[in-house]
């Protein structure tokens, strides 16, 4: 569970967490805007992928598309494809799929999950609109910096949204709003973009070799 303190300075970007994830800066991102993450990568994922020389993410999303479409680790037959479909996936990188030429099998998983994001701001109106944008993929909080007298005002806009609250004071970050959970209703080539953008920032900040 995500909790104030690693926002305290404590931890630096890519450091292991407590719980056994990371929280990375910038780590999500949508066209609405970008959040801190906390981002918890498929390890045995990731070491196939580097193991293959599978270098970043897979963020191109017509081929995400495709590769929902696909069973994993089963083969599917390339006359049971549209054309589209296997040109698509026939130029995919290295270490997505498989091929034969009876057809194909994808082997490309989600990298990492992002239970949580973080949106820092000094406007809260501004900031709400950012953490709306985050709603189809992960539990949300505004985190405000500085002076807030409306309060009240701010936590009854954000409790409508399942945003949770939390203000920065001189000494400590306090609570003022609990975010509401999150439940996926929809598995989507979007989402899985999401999570592939937050496993590169991941890969970014985390040194070599780690």
């Amino acid at each position: 569970m995500f909790h104030q303190s690693m926002l305290s300075g404590e931890f630096a970007a890519g450091d292991e967490q407590p719980t056994g994830v990371s929280f990375v800066p910038a780590g999500a991102q949508v066209a609405g805007g970008v959040g801190d993450a906390l981002v918890e990568v498929d390890e045995q994922e990731h070491d196939r992928r580097v193991g293959l020389g599978l270098q970043g993410a897979v963020t191109n999303l017509g081929l995400l598309h495709r590769l929902l479409n696909l069973p994993h680790g089963e083969w599917v037959r390339w006359k049971d494809l549209c054309s589209n479909d296997v040109q698509a996936l026939q130029t995919a990188p290295v270490g997505v799929v498989d091929l034969s030429s009876r057809g194909v099998r994808r082997t490309l998983v989600q990298p990492a999950r992002v239970p949580f994001v973080v949106v820092r701001t000094s406007s809260w109106r501004r900031g709400l609109r950012r953490a709306s944008a985050f709603e189809p993929f992960a539990q949300r909080v505004l985190l405000l910096e500085g002076e807030h007298r409306n309060l009240q005002q701010v936590t009854w806009e954000a409790d409508l949204l399942g945003v949770g609250v939390w203000l920065r004071t001189s000494t400590h970050i306090e609570q003022i709003l609990a975010p509401a959970p999150w439940r996926q209703l929809y598995v989507k080539a979007a989402g899985w973009r999401f999570r592939e953008r937050a496993y590169d920032r991941w890969l970014s900040a985390t040194p070599p070799g780690a």
